[in-house]
């Protein structure tokens, strides 16, 4: 009876790993070894199995040590029903938490089991069912049935050829000889391929309205060049610092100024975005020559190693691109062929504004979205972050929120209002315009935020009608603050005269309040000229060089409507 019982394990054990990697090479072998180790542990019975598989398929998955098998046994030919198709589109541990909920776990439980391997939560877990529900269609019972009628163990012997008796024993030697040759081969052989590379189809983007990194087609010449591809992963697999997490995409392959590309993407799960690999095979070296974390897992232009060109995706149309130490946006069209721009002129990417240019692009989803027109700022380097940008923009005719936009761009660009390197995608905000005291001219009082945990808080900059810089980004020690029903900003900014706290607030703040070294000083929102804008003159600049001048500590109180208060703090 136990016997019974264990072969009964076993099966759940087998059925688990092989559908956790089903995308790999020898999925069955891998499997069964996983579930023959697995199922060591006798005390706990089922759930310390599998409990101690989820271990080993998240920590120590089993490598083939060789390819006899794959000559005499196979799985039985059934082709992926929808739920293993739809698990292959999922990281490793995104399988698993969606198999331990089919399994019987609630979400918290599954989240349990993965969270000492990798980060992940029940939000997590109710993600990776979330994708199967929406990729399969299947309801739960219908998902479960055909995870519980699928035996990944059913093996056949290879029937023999259809010939003639006079040409089975040359059949037979060949057989022989190709035995001889892949056992010679996996003795002889000292690493393990994990798997060929994914090629994702080109229509797969036009199955949903919000395509992103995840539906970006294989593009290039060269995309069906197994060779190429499975080099391209090896060397990736290879980098000891930067291996990719989860299975490898191609994004592109094709011949770039005489040179082979292979553009690689990895699978690391919701909680990571995915990172970038650029390989490339010259007459005299190959090897991967960059990797970059992308901000997001959103569709974004990628430079193409030193090139001057970017990978485009296929439903980012009428690309146009301008440089942003212009006065005044001069887009020029750039082609695209086959997924790869043409080249930008080179003199373009200039110090003055961190090596980056401004891309305009309208954004046409294949079904059920809308288009709409996206900004994105990259620069010539394939290391550097490549971010998207919002804008939050003015009352007003289209003509000033376009005039905005272009000062919010030559200013994050151009007059380090950020730094764009390192940055996630941003949100360039409005907030206030208006005329400084002691003659400081027209400003405009922008707020920078950024999507990347190591942008750190939203700053903000006093800025003219064209982008130039008024304040100093950390000279001034802005601070900002943007959630779902308050944005406040306050920053010193120096005059001919005196240092001058400004500080502003959206709509939702009834009224702005200092507390600290400068006194109480309080200025209401009024229905008719808008959210509230406090000024309080500080402290005479002298001759006191402005980086080294001790400015108040103060505090600007920021009161909502419904009676909260948030704290800003420019010190």
């Amino acid at each position: 009876m136990a016997r019974t019982a264990d072969r009964g394990h076993y099966a759940c054990l087998l059925r688990l790993a092989y559908l956790v990697l089903d995308d790999g090479d020898d999925p069955v072998l891998r499997a069964r070894r996983a579930a023959a180790r697995a199922a060591r542990a006798r005390q706990g019975g089922y759930p310390a199995m599998r409990s101690r598989l989820v271990t080993i398929l998240l920590t120590d998955p089993p490598a083939v040590r060789h390819r006899l098998d794959r000559l005499i046994f196979e799985p039985a030919g059934t082709p992926p029903g929808p739920v293993r198709a739809a698990l292959r589109e999922l990281s490793p541990h995104e399988r698993l938490a969606y198999l331990l909920c089919r399994d019987g776990l609630t979400a918290p439980e599954a989240a349990a089991e993965l969270r000492a391997h990798v980060q992940a939560d029940f939000r997590d877990v109710d993600q990776a069912v979330t994708a199967v529900e929406t990729l399969t269609g299947l309801d739960e019972d219908a998902q479960r049935a055909e995870i519980e009628t699928f035996e990944p163990d059913l093996v056949r012997l290879r029937p023999p050829p259809a010939v003639p008796p006079a040409w089975r024993a040359a059949v037979a030697a060949v057989v022989a000889g190709a035995l001889l040759a892949v056992a010679g081969f996996a003795l002889t052989r000292g690493t393990e391929v994990t798997g060929d590379p994914v090629v994702i189809g080109p229509r797969t983007w036009q199955a949903t309205g919000t395509p992103g990194i995840g539906e970006w087609p294989t593009q290039g010449a060269s995309r069906h060049d197994a060779g190429l591809l499975r080099r391209a992963a090896g060397a990736w697999r290879a980098e000891s610092r930067e291996p990719p997490l989860g299975r490898v995409v191609v994004l592109y392959a094709g011949m770039v100024d005489g040179a082979s590309l292979v553009v690689l993407r990895d699978s690391p799960g919701p909680r990571e975005p995915p990172r970038v690999a650029q390989y490339f095979e010259r007459r005299l070296s190959r090897g991967v020559e960059s990797i970059r974390r992308l901000g997001t897992d959103a569709g974004q232009l990628i430079m193409v190693g030193m090139t001057w060109r970017y990978l485009v995706p296929p439903w980012m149309r009428d690309v146009r691109a301008a440089v942003p130490s212009q006065r005044s946006p001069r887009w020029v069209p750039v082609a695209v062929r086959d997924g790869l721009s043409d080249p930008l002129p080179w003199d373009w990417f200039t110090p003055r504004c961190q090596n980056y240019v401004v891309f305009r692009m309208t954004f046409r989803p294949g079904t059920g979205g809308r288009a709409r027109t996206v900004t994105q700022l990259a620069s010539h380097s394939p290391q550097s972050a490549s971010p998207q940008v919002r804008f939050r923009d003015p009352p007003g005719t289209p003509e000033r929120q376009e005039r905005f936009r272009w000062a919010a761009l030559h200013a994050v660009a151009c007059e380090a209002a950020t730094t764009l390197s390192e940055s996630g995608d941003l949100m360039l905000g409005h907030l206030w315009s208006g005329g400084l005291p002691d003659d400081g001219g027209r400003a405009t009082l922008l707020t920078v935020e950024s999507s990347s945990p190591w942008s750190g808080p939203g700053t903000s900059i006093l800025i003219t009608d064209d982008g130039r810089a008024l304040s100093e980004r950390g000279g001034t020690n802005s601070d900002t603050i943007s959630s779902a029903g308050t944005l406040a900003a306050a920053l010193w900014w120096r005059s001919s005269r005196r240092w001058h706290l400004v500080a502003a607030a959206g709509p939702g703040i009834a009224r702005l309040k200092t507390v600290g070294e400068l006194g109480a000083h309080e200025k209401e929102a009024r229905r008719r000229h808008g959210p509230p804008l406090l000024v309080v003159p500080g402290p005479r600049t002298g001759g006191t060089p402005p980086e080294t001048a001790r400015l108040p500590v103060v505090h600007v109180v920021a009161y909502e409507t419904d009676g909260d208060r948030t704290i800003v703090s420019p010190l």
